[in-house]
């Protein structure tokens, strides 16, 4: 996907450099080309949209931008109480390349792409999601997937286009096993399926379930070459009800956040895509960890019923251990949710949808987080949701 893109953006690039008799003059960047962004969702009810953040030069976030996904949220929710109404992590994906931005919209039963400009962010596609309630996105090469979470829930595979509009693969969907039905507008989250995303080899695609009446658990698909799924996924319980948010570190190990344990569990996949625990549970002394994140031997998790992040150690064994169950405190009221790295791994984003703003830290090697700043971004107690950063 890549080679695909980079023409789009290459144009405007081009109005950026200039050589004049064989000498390189840097022009103003006019459109925010040079610069680094994070992104964050608005989940509105009347109106999906996006904000697009600029890194600035102590770190922090300045708010360049809002455009709307022609789709529709579902705000603060009607089911759950705030601050997660679709209780999940990857609502909103960056591509590989960096270069298209993709995003749920849950009331509308819709995904939107984006063309990544810089600053800007033009809208190239809205499509159906191939289900009900839409929650997270996985994405490789010109395949891109949706997580559809409520009444029968499944994961729909789409190829890319040139231009980023999506088309559905034939027989590409698959049922994960639940189905939990809207109720006004939204499912129980407590029940559904949490988030998909890809192993770094590519050749498996995890999906995370809770299931609050029992155990949660990981369904692991295999991935064949051309990016089709295995009819029927390796089923994996978890030692928690809520198996929330989850990554991959730089081994591959999968790193899961136990969200009514309160803790991060750690597994190896094997030949068959069945998950072997490594660590089991490691609790961090916080209330609702269901965000995780990482970067090398370092993972924070957000909790949102103590407004903290949490920091641990994963060694190459995939072995954790808790550095700080506090690592940071937002503070009351800010509800803390999504969390994301920086693409250099120097920055951690945290959006805190009880407060409407972002939270920039500085990650020394230690572990130690430093505040950066905090950003408002959409109105406080809104239900936004979805983060992603370059």
């Amino acid at each position: 996907m890549q080679k695909k893109h980079v023409l789009a953006v290459a144009t405007l690039a081009a109005l950026s450099v200039s050589s004049v008799a064989g000498a390189q003059v840097i022009q103003p960047d006019l459109f925010g080309l040079g610069q680094q962004h994070v992104y964050v969702m608005s989940n509105g009810i009347d109106g999906n949209a996006v904000a697009v953040l600029r890194r600035n030069r102590s770190g922090g976030l300045d708010k360049v931008g809002t455009y709307r996904t022609g789709g529709k949220g579902v705000g603060v929710g009607t089911t759950a109480p705030p601050p997660d109404p679709l209780g999940s992590q990857n609502a909103l994906l960056l591509s590989d390349d960096g270069h298209l931005l993709f995003a749920v919209n849950a009331g509308s039963h819709q995904v939107s792409t984006f063309l990544v400009l810089g600053d800007y962010l033009e809208l190239v596609d809205v499509t159906d999601s191939g289900g009900t309630y839409p929650v997270s996105i996985a994405q490789r090469g010109d395949r891109l997937f949706v997580l559809n979470s409520a009444e029968q829930a499944n994961v729909t595979a789409f190829r890319i286009g040139l231009f980023g509009n999506l088309s559905k693969v034939p027989g590409g969907s698959r049922v994960i096993g639940t189905d939990e039905p809207l109720v006004n507008g939204q499912p129980n989250v407590g029940n559904t399926a949490s988030q998909l995303q890809f192993d770094r080899t590519g050749r498996w695609l995890a999906v995370s379930v809770k299931d609050s009446r029992d155990r949660g658990y990981v369904e692991t698909f295999g991935v064949d070459r051309s990016g089709n799924l295995a009819k029927d996924p390796a089923i994996t319980p978890t030692d928690d009800a809520a198996a929330f948010g989850f990554t991959f570190d730089a081994q591959n190990h999968l790193l899961l956040s136990d969200g009514a344990l309160n803790a991060v569990s750690s597994f190896s996949i094997g030949p068959r895509g069945d998950l072997t625990a490594i660590s089991p549970p490691v609790a961090d002394g916080q209330k609702a960890t269901c965000w995780l994140d990482a970067n090398g031997h370092l993972v924070y998790t957000a909790s949102a019923g103590t407004n903290t992040l949490s920091s641990y150690r994963v060694d190459g064994a995939g072995r954790l251990t808790l550095i700080d169950g506090a690592a940071a405190d937002l503070g009351a009221g800010h509800a803390t949710t999504d969390i994301k790295f920086s693409r250099d791994g120097k920055s951690l984003y945290v959006n805190a949808p009880g407060t409407g703003t972002v939270k920039a830290f500085q990650v020394h090697a230690d572990g130690q987080l430093v505040p950066l700043g905090e950003t408002q971004v959409f109105g406080a107690g809104t239900g936004t949701q979805g983060l992603a950063a370059q």
